[in-house]
């Protein structure tokens, strides 16, 4: 049993070494989801974020990224004695840029992505929406099952901002899959 894995890993090992090269396409996406209760305060958040990218040289990616996310926030207003709900909607795009470190299976990962971002917030039927900016960057590792499929985990950091309001940073923990992709070949 053991020369059975241990021969399974030497064989993915031996066909995973080469998957960042240049003119390979990554098609690739991450979620994030978190739910907080605290002294009467319910926060809920999600973000999707669908990606795309040419491998320009080995290992360098140059692309886009599309994220979406809303967060809902439930709290008691003791004033009123009612509970308010604020719901937020967040949509960015823009470029997106990533570095694979190493020649085996298990590789480093660094991105850097920018955008247009679009804020609309829902509260007791007041809504409001601002456009801004934003920026982040994630680091962390790329495991390849095999030449066209990588589990992608990591730390991210994301920062936005928006006309009239103090920018906001958020970080956190990311997991997504990537899928690599040849060109076809002229015959």
């Amino acid at each position: 049993m053991k020369q059975s894995l241990a021969a399974i890993f030497l064989f993915s090992t031996f066909f995973c070494v080469a998957q960042t090269e240049k003119g390979k396409y990554v098609v690739g996406g991450a979620a994030d989801i978190s739910v907080m209760n605290h002294s009467g305060i319910t926060n809920f958040s999600m973000d999707i974020s669908p990606s795309f990218g040419i491998f320009v040289v080995n290992n360098f990616t140059v692309g886009a990224r599309y994220s979406f996310g809303i967060r809902t926030n439930k709290s008691f207003d003791k004033s009123k004695d009612e509970y308010v709900t604020t719901t937020t909607f967040t949509t960015a795009i823009g470029p997106k840029l990533s570095y694979y470190i190493g020649k085996k299976q298990l590789k480093g990962l660094v991105s850097a992505n920018a955008g247009y971002t679009v804020y609309t917030q829902m509260r007791k039927g007041n809504l409001v929406n601002k456009n801004g900016f934003m920026a982040g960057g994630f680091l962390g590792m790329a495991y390849f099952f095999n030449p066209h499929v990588a589990l992608e985990t990591g730390v991210y950091t994301n920062a936005s901002g928006y006309k009239g309001d103090f920018p906001t940073l958020r970080i956190g923990f990311s997991v997504g899959f990537s899928v690599l992709l040849d060109k076809k070949k002229k015959e």
